[in-house]
């Protein structure tokens, strides 16, 4: 990482601070409680960064801001880089309300601490100028994010009913398209914040969406086992379920992830940083063949 690319940790730490506010906070309550401890509310906000941490959860954050730095040459305020830590925790959160078929008490406490404190540091950091502008891009961007479920829905559907390999692989392409403008909002509102031109705007959108695509896809392939294990359906699991040997999947993943490019001028901005945080997998073929493995022992068991 160089000078002007903002890592993982940096963000992490923003949301490391929110809790050790909070827990500081909850000492002092403590006099006041009619019992003898406390919620310990800051270890669940601890979760959050964990999940960034260990990639169990998305972190747009520092693409976003890496990306922005790059281009136009600057360091990013840290008042950006907070209000976009509050939106990813937010985000994270509701993703897993949606993903998580039974919510065990500890769980719902958790989900709802992070939704609540996520919420205080989106209100605290959004610049006063601004707050009709970002308004309505959140409102833009949960419009279309509560959309996923139902897309994922009818593009699966489509790649099972496919008759051929081109329709598997144009209904996998739009999943992950779709799936990709859940970086929208932190790339737009970089734009207002840092007072970026609409057609440099329009152009990171697209490339943040490139590697959004991306890590989705190695994502999903690092995650088949767990997948199959709590019954989830990807585009990766259909490509394994459709391709007979790990060779033909192996090329059937590089069409799709080929599918998604950056921009010539993005390339030269920030392509290499964006690359190298999708994490692409150092053998990917290997890893193609161990989840091939899970498949077949899945659906032998």
């Amino acid at each position: 990482m160089d000078g002007q690319s903002i890592n993982s940790e940096e963000i992490g730490q923003i949301y490391a601070d929110l809790a050790k506010d909070v827990s500081v906070r909850e000492e002092r309550l403590r006099e006041e409680l009619p019992i003898e401890t406390t919620a310990e509310i800051h270890t669940h906000l601890h979760s959050t960064v964990d999940d960034w941490e260990t990639g169990r959860k998305s972190l747009r954050t520092a693409p976003v801001c890496t990306a922005y730095a790059h281009e136009l040459d600057r360091p990013i305020e840290e008042s950006l880089k907070k209000l976009l830590a509050g939106l990813d925790a937010n985000v994270n959160v509701l993703d897993d309300v949606i993903d998580t078929r039974d919510l065990s008490p500890q769980l719902r406490i958790g989900l709802t601490v992070n939704a609540a404190f996520s919420a205080v540091l989106l209100a605290e950091h959004c610049p006063s100028d601004a707050r009709d502008e970002i308004r309505d891009l959140l409102r833009d961007y949960f419009t279309a994010l509560f959309q996923i479920p139902l897309v994922e829905q009818r593009l699966f559907a489509s790649m099972a009913a496919a008759t051929d390999e081109a329709q598997r692989h144009e209904a996998a392409t739009q999943i992950y398209a779709y799936r990709s403008r859940d970086i929208d909002a932190f790339t737009d509102i970089a734009a207002v914040v840092t007072e970026l031109n609409t057609e440099t705007k329009q152009r990171l959108r697209r490339d943040l969406r490139t590697y959004r695509a991306r890590r989705l896809l190695f994502k999903d392939i690092r995650d088949v086992e767990r997948d199959l294990r709590d019954d989830d359906t990807t585009p990766v699991i259909h490509l394994l379920q459709h391709h007979d040997t790990t060779e033909l999947v192996f090329d059937a993943v590089t069409d799709l992830y080929h599918r998604f490019s950056y921009s010539e001028a993005g390339s030269e901005q920030y392509g290499q940083i964006l690359r190298e945080l999708e994490t692409a997998p150092d053998d990917l073929h290997s890893l193609l063949g161990e989840a091939k493995d899970h498949l077949d022992a899945a659906e032998t068991s």
